[in-house]
């Protein structure tokens, strides 16, 4: 006879009041690094270069990445872990994706962080006496500082404010200063004549590598989703088996509830960059930014839709978006490297705390490094380190599903429908690298 279920079981919350009381949290945390580079830099660059038409490109973007987070968060919340702890069950050599997802959290974070970086400083440079350079050392060492310590939640949730407040103002934006019908009708359903097939490639390419952001993060957000101790975590802690059926409509729940609450984070990321790119298209084409006036165009482009007052609003909140993004990339980089070294190693005796802080100062200090080969171009270096990001990211997506399909109970895994659904968006993701590597090799000529 079966035993009963355990009545000390929590279940998820059914209602949207109790499901933002009690669960909503991890996405919002997500949404940070999301609304970053990708918003405030890529989306009016495209839009000032495409028009309307970038409302298309990173409507696929989103469309097909979606998966890759989806999958992660059905492996934390059905197995009680991070998708990461199962790579090395991948083909190929031992722990090798391990030590892949290693490269990205401490090198190309370090080139994210410095794009990033230097996109906040030139935000700081026009709000601040101080000139961008010596912004980006102030910015970043203060970041390093809090992030070394785990001392920044009030500056944190500060720049959440800051960072819903820019949503607003974006979304208000577009309903008050709507796209001329003019620049409707020449960019809605095509490029703008005249656009080189190396100029579009190279910025969708540049779009696809860091919007929303990079599949490397179903990895933080596996982290921060295992920290509320909800799901198949919860009954492992307990002693209890995930597999047993008895519990599948507990863990079923679950999943249920940390889709939704991803959802609401990636809806919300969607809103706030499609809202952007209609922005740049009424204010900015065919004239995108640039290094030199970055920060001049991002206060502008609510200009019109609210007047001269919006350029420090804009200024401020978009400063706060970026800087939030700085402090997330150095903690959630750390915390992933120091969680994956001692599985990659196989050795549970390393100090995941010193690993932590020593890799917070390599990325500070190697942040310098693409800033001195390239220079403090904001712009630029989004676009540099994007183009990078789409190429070695794209493993990340079937990583999750062969753990997915390897690891969770049978009643989790997913339905054919969605099987489908990521074969043909596992396919645009590899099309993704293939033309950001084209890109980058000066393949696609003019």
């Amino acid at each position: 006879m079966a035993q009963p279920v355990s009545e000390d079981l929590e279940y998820p919350a059914e209602s949207w009041a109790g499901f933002f009381k009690n669960h909503f949290g991890p996405s919002m945390l997500w949404a940070l690094i999301s609304i970053g580079g990708s918003h405030i830099v890529l989306a009016p660059t495209l839009g000032g270069f495409f028009g309307i038409f970038a409302v298309w490109i990173f409507l696929l973007i989103y469309v097909a990445k979606y998966g890759g987070w989806e999958l992660g968060i059905r492996y934390t919340y059905g197995v009680g872990g991070n998708p990461v702890e199962a790579y090395g069950d991948l083909p190929g050599p031992k722990n090798w994706a391990m030590w892949v997802s290693v490269f990205i959290f401490t090198i190309l974070y370090t080139g994210i962080t410095a794009a990033v970086g230097v996109s906040t400083a030139a935000l700081a440079a026009a709000l601040t006496p101080l000139e961008l350079l010596p912004a980006y050392g102030l910015l970043l060492a203060i970041a390093m500082g809090l992030v070394l310590v785990s001392r920044y939640g009030i500056l944190e949730n500060v720049l959440k404010v800051f960072t819903a407040i820019l949503g607003v103002l974006i979304v208000l934006g577009v309903l008050f200063g709507p796209p001329s019908t003019d620049v409707v009708a020449e960019t809605a359903t095509g490029l703008p004549e005249g656009t080189s097939l190396a100029l579009f490639v190279g910025l969708f390419a540049a779009a696809a590598g860091f919007a929303p952001t990079g599949h490397s993060t179903s990895i933080l957000i596996g982290s921060w989703s295992m920290a509320k101790d909800e799901g198949a975590q919860a009954l492992r802690k307990r002693g209890v088996d995930p597999n047993d059926e008895r519990y599948h409509d507990y863990v079923a729940a679950w999943i249920k509830t940390g889709r939704r609450d991803f959802n609401i984070g990636y809806g919300f990321s969607l809103v706030i960059i499609l809202s952007m790119v209609v922005l740049a298209a009424n204010v900015l084409y065919p004239n995108p930014p640039t290094d030199e006036n970055l920060a001049i165009v991002l206060g502008d482009i609510l200009s019109d839709s609210f007047g001269p007052w919006s350029f420090w609003a804009m200024l401020l909140c978009a400063f706060a978006a970026l800087y939030s993004t700085v402090i997330t990339l150095l903690d959630g980089a750390s915390r992933a490297t120091a969680d994956i070294l001692p599985l990659a190693l196989e050795n549970d005796g390393l100090d995941s705390e010193r690993i932590r802080k020593l890799v917070v100062l390599g990325m500070g200090i190697g942040s310098l490094v693409p800033i001195a080969v390239i220079g403090d171009l904001p712009v630029t270096l989004i676009l540099w380190i994007s183009v990078i990001l789409v190429i070695f990211e794209v493993f990340f997506y079937p990583a999750n599903w062969y753990v997915v399909e390897k690891r969770l109970p049978e009643a989790f895994r997913p339905s054919t429908t969605w099987k489908l659904y990521y074969a043909i968006t596992i396919a645009l993701v590899v099309i993704f690298a293939i033309l950001g590597a084209a890109a980058e090799l000066g393949l696609i000529g003019v």
